[in-house]
């Protein structure tokens, strides 16, 4: 399944790019990722804690992780979240699903 409109979606390639300071590992990101370049690692900075760590070479910048961090501390530079959920609602309606 696609998750985003292709015709639509910006042709450049952004990379996801993840605010270190706002992460706190709840990998809802790490799920939802079809590249699988995400994983959750120790927070060096707080041993007790966790983070999200992103591959760049993996990711297609797709925004399925902008779209479902809670924190917005995962991010694609020049896509705002309005602007992602506006992808998404053309993409459903491509598909004939109604949001």
């Amino acid at each position: 399944m696609l998750i985003i409109n292709e015709s639509a979606f910006p042709k450049k390639e952004p990379k996801a790019a993840i605010r270190k300071e706002i992460c706190d590992g709840c990998a809802i990101c790490v799920d939802v990722c079809p590249r699988s370049c995400l994983t959750v690692v120790v927070n060096q900075k707080r041993p007790n804690a966790r983070i999200v760590t992103l591959r760049a070479e993996l990711c297609s910048g797709c925004g399925a992780c902008q779209g479902t961090c809670p924190k917005e501390a995962i991010f694609i530079p020049g896509l705002s979240t309005a602007d992602l959920r506006g992808y998404m609602h053309q993409a459903l309606e491509l598909a004939g699903v109604r949001p």
